[in-house]
């Protein structure tokens, strides 16, 4: 699974680099929030908040395409929909590691080639 799918990123965005590089700047600032208040679900063992944040994070990565994020995020939903915060809390510390490579990747720029308009 490619930590971001720059071909779907590509049609997600109508091959416009920019909105690209403006959704991560806005991606980027708003995940300490993320991590925060998925802490905080799981802190309370709240299954509402667990699920609803978890699903927030999930629509942040996938507008960007970064698929082994978003199947992370997933599941962490799925674990709030259920109540299971043991497989909650064993699956959250993965999930930064991965974000972090997600964030690691657009900033080398290996995508911008993808972006390129096509004769």
């Amino acid at each position: 699974m490619d930590i971001i799918n720059v071909e779907k990123a590509f049609r997600l965005m109508d091959g416009d680099e920019q909105l690209f590089r403006d959704l991560f700047e806005i991606i980027e600032g708003s995940l300490e929030e993320k991590y925060r208040n998925v802490e905080a679900a799981l802190a309370s063992e709240s299954s509402s908040d667990l699920e609803l944040y978890a699903h927030q994070f999930k629509g942040a990565m996938r507008n960007v395409a970064a698929e082994e994020a978003c199947a992370l995020l997933e599941k962490l939903e799925k674990c709030g929909t259920r109540g299971d915060f043991a497989v909650a809390r064993e699956l959250y510390p993965q999930i930064r590691p991965v974000v972090d490579r997600v964030l690691e990747y657009f900033r080398s720029e290996a995508w911008v080639s993808a972006f390129t308009p096509r004769k």
